[in-house]
């Protein structure tokens, strides 16, 4: 009996400490660090001939339904490269889809049907019979980002997918002009002022400036910042970000996710409110239409 209550008792506890971690209210600090959730992870789905492999992360520990993202990484990447991307956004309550293309020098327009392959794949693990997230993603919470070249591709879909996704965030993008006026879902754009491969001058910011200003729509640029700023570091020299603001990336874009996939407005100070001087002093620029 005395067992059976015990365990009763650590089960209620369990719970109520789930429950208050869920509930936290969010701040800058907690969304740029490991969230409430515990995460898994899996890759043996049916990858489809968009692109080669893939894994899933998710908020193992997640009782409610969770939107969904698709990342692609750059020229010469592999998925591990936007591991760290996976992982943040999964503890923060959100599935993602991290993929390999099938040639890793492929090109934007090839990444953007590979990103939207992936989208279907999220979509196909919610009713597949056996899927370790049956169940559990909401088919009309879906988001896509990419690094480089799958930043490139991130812009094209979002371009001529909009209807089938909540938001979009491509991090130092690459790809030479392109027009960007037909996406309709908010946009992060993340770029970084000393990127010598898509230096923002040619890439970054003209692609912001053709996004309409009647969507919401940022663009947010590290100070001193490189071509793999937002990267995950695998130990090559090549793929090694410069500076450490990881943080300050990951709260926003787990806000930005918040507010436009999962439709949180609790969120929205935090997207468009003041900057901390800490913050704002990791910037080389700032702008954005709310």
């Amino acid at each position: 009996m005395f067992t059976r209550t015990r365990n009763l008792i650590v089960l209620i506890l369990s719970i109520s400490l789930w429950i208050d971690a869920s509930a936290q209210v969010p701040t800058r600090e907690s969304l740029g660090a490991h969230g409430p959730y515990q995460v898994a992870y899996y890759s043996n789905f049916p990858v489809p001939e968009e692109f080669s492999a893939g894994t899933i992360y998710f908020p193992a520990n997640k009782a409610q339904t969770f939107g969904a993202i698709a990342i692609s990484p750059g020229f010469m990447e592999r998925k591990e490269n936007m591991s760290w991307w996976g992982n943040h956004l999964a503890s923060h309550g959100f599935a993602v889809l991290t993929l390999d293309t099938n040639e890793l020098r492929d090109d934007p327009a090839v990444r953007a049907d590979a990103l939207m392959a992936a989208i279907g794949v999220l979509n196909g693990e919610n009713t597949r019979t056996g899927g370790v997230i049956r169940g559990k993603i909401d088919a009309s919470r879906m988001a896509i980002m990419g690094h480089s070249m799958g930043g490139g591709g991130t812009l094209l879909a979002a371009n001529a997918h909009s209807a089938e996704l909540k938001a979009a965030i491509p991090f130092t993008p690459w790809l030479p002009d392109g027009d960007f006026s037909e996406v309709t879902v908010p946009t992060l754009l993340i770029a970084a002022e000393i990127d010598s491969i898509a230096a923002v001058g040619v890439h970054a910011w003209p692609h912001y400036q053709t996004l309409s200003a009647s969507k919401p729509r940022m663009y947010m640029e590290i100070k001193g910042g490189n071509h793999f700023v937002a990267n995950t570091d695998t130990g090559e020299d090549r793929l090694t970000p410069n500076i450490d603001v990881h943080d300050l990336l990951g709260s926003m874009a787990v806000a930005w996710l918040k507010l436009f996939v999962d439709g949180e407005e609790e969120y929205r100070d935090l997207v468009f409110g003041e900057l901390p001087a800490s913050d704002r002093e990791r910037l080389s620029r700032w702008e954005f239409e709310e």
